[in-house]
């Protein structure tokens, strides 16, 4: 397995990375993202600090996919599901070894891009494992690593991206149950807690009709621009480009089922 460093900007992106089950590193490096898929993603990000940065490790994921984000900017988004998000953070800036990380990642000037140096590689391992025996909350395996052989973690999606608005996202699920009395799938009527009972009560999630990607500023977003959708819509509907409405993945839904 290859390992790949994606780094986050805070003060280039103009926004911190938070906790999501909804992540991926935006980057115009297609042929390097298609290589990525299938092996380790390190998630680094730098906040400004007077006149330093301050970095950290964030989390590291298994690639997955590549997806289109932006056709006429050629971006893409490379995804992967969970494998290991550090929280807190990892502080790195005073580990030993970290001016080699910078210095083969030209400063992370190059944003995303390959990790050759084992020492450094072995470093990143070691801290995840840390994590991994500190954390009374946190069951999820080891990653594969040069020094380890485990199979079938599971996965972390960690997407670099721009930062959601929470409260939006509990007032459109709240605004929902009023009006309809449930919370269920726009596109395709699935509803969890039919399906899961207790453990599927209020939970869904929530879509952006218009990708918050589509804007190069903040954007003021009401509860019209916002739709709930099961996981797998959620999913589908961002595989389509250009993006599908919600309307026209239910048509979609309904042709399916009628085969």
């Amino acid at each position: 397995m290859e390992h790949f460093i994606a780094y986050h900007s805070a003060q280039r992106m103009g926004y911190e990375l938070e906790s999501s089950d909804e992540l991926g590193f935006l980057s115009r490096k297609f042929g390097l993202l298609k290589k990525a898929v299938g092996n380790t993603v390190w998630v680094v990000q730098g906040i400004p600090d007077g006149k330093k940065t301050a970095f950290s490790l964030w989390g590291a994921y298994v690639a997955d996919r590549v997806e289109v984000q932006d056709p006429s900017s050629n971006l893409y988004v490379i995804s992967g599901q969970r494998v290991k998000e550090f929280a807190p953070p990892v502080p790195l800036n005073n580990l030993v070894w970290f001016p080699a990380l910078l210095k083969s990642q030209s400063n992370f000037s190059l944003g995303f891009n390959r990790l050759s140096d084992k020492t450094v590689v072995q470093a990143l391992a070691a801290l995840q494992a840390k994590g991994n025996q500190s954390s009374s909350t946190s069951n999820l395996p080891d990653i594969d690593l040069p020094t380890t052989g485990t199979e079938g973690s599971a996965r972390l999606v960690s997407h670099l991206r721009r930062e959601r608005n929470r409260a939006l996202v509990d007032a459109k699920k709240a605004a929902t149950v009023n009006a309809e009395g449930r919370l269920c799938c726009e596109a395709c009527g699935f509803d969890f807690s039919v399906a899961y009972g207790t453990l599927g009560d209020g939970f869904c999630e929530v879509h952006h009709l218009v990708p918050l990607s589509a804007s190069s500023e903040s954007v003021t977003t009401t509860l019209d621009d916002l739709a709930v959708l099961c996981s797998n819509c959620h999913r589908v509907i961002h595989r389509s480009t250009p993006m599908l409405s919600v309307v026209e993945l239910s048509k979609v839904v309904a042709r399916g089922r009628r085969q």
